[in-house]
């Protein structure tokens, strides 16, 4: 994989990551009940799940590359017109207006196992993300180059960003730093739409 091209995909990712979510909110409410500590097994859970919608996501891409580069160029085209709707999407959201969440969750002994299967299954019930990994790895995968190094690289890229995110906001949360975050959520989404429609444009434009 091309440095360029690997370091386009770092930045959207961060990007798409850093923007609240479901997994981030659980983060969130497990850093302020039940410290960074149990979040970070939380998060254990929710990168599991990641990797087993990517390998979902991307199962056919070898078969897809071999036998037609059209369909591959459908799937790029596709996975544009995705990323523009998410970022018009989050543009919509941030000038929503917000209902407040009740996140109390009684304060007890939780075993690392249900830390673990709460992110696990916050994740894994989100059938989006297959589409959206489906969608966002064709755009950096290149053809000439092997398939499984690749998809591994862009895997554990994803992976170990969004763990280290989902901790990042569980150590906010425990500081009491999460009233600050969720104030600025408005402004994240708005910054990531726009980013995300950017990318989507840049993508459309680009030519390999």
């Amino acid at each position: 994989m091309e440095t360029a091209n690997y370091l386009g995909f770092l930045a959207l990712v961060v990007v798409i990551l850093i923007t609240p979510g479901p997994s981030v909110t659980l983060g969130v409410v497990h850093g302020m009940t039940y410290g960074a500590r149990k979040a970070a097994i939380t998060a254990l859970g929710d990168i599991t799940a990641n990797l087993l919608q990517m390998a979902a996501a991307v199962a056919g891409l070898g078969l897809i590359l071999s036998q037609s580069a059209v369909l591959f160029n459908t799937i790029k085209i596709l996975g544009v017109l995705y990323l523009a709707y998410l970022g018009v999407k989050m543009l919509l959201k941030s000038f929503a207006k917000s209902n407040p969440v009740d996140m109390q969750i009684a304060a007890q002994e939780r075993s690392s196992f249900w830390f673990f299967r709460q992110g696990f299954t916050v994740a894994i019930t989100s059938p989006k993300a297959i589409l959206f990994y489906g969608a966002l790895f064709p755009q950096f995968i290149l053809p000439e180059f092997d398939l499984l190094p690749q998809f591994l690289l862009l895997a554990m890229t994803c992976a170990i960003l969004d763990y280290l995110i989902v901790v990042g906001y569980a150590m906010m949360a425990q500081l009491g730093a999460s009233k600050v975050a969720n104030s600025n959520t408005r402004w994240i989404d708005r910054l990531g739409g726009v980013m995300m429609l950017g990318t989507a444009a840049m993508l459309a434009r680009a030519q390999r």
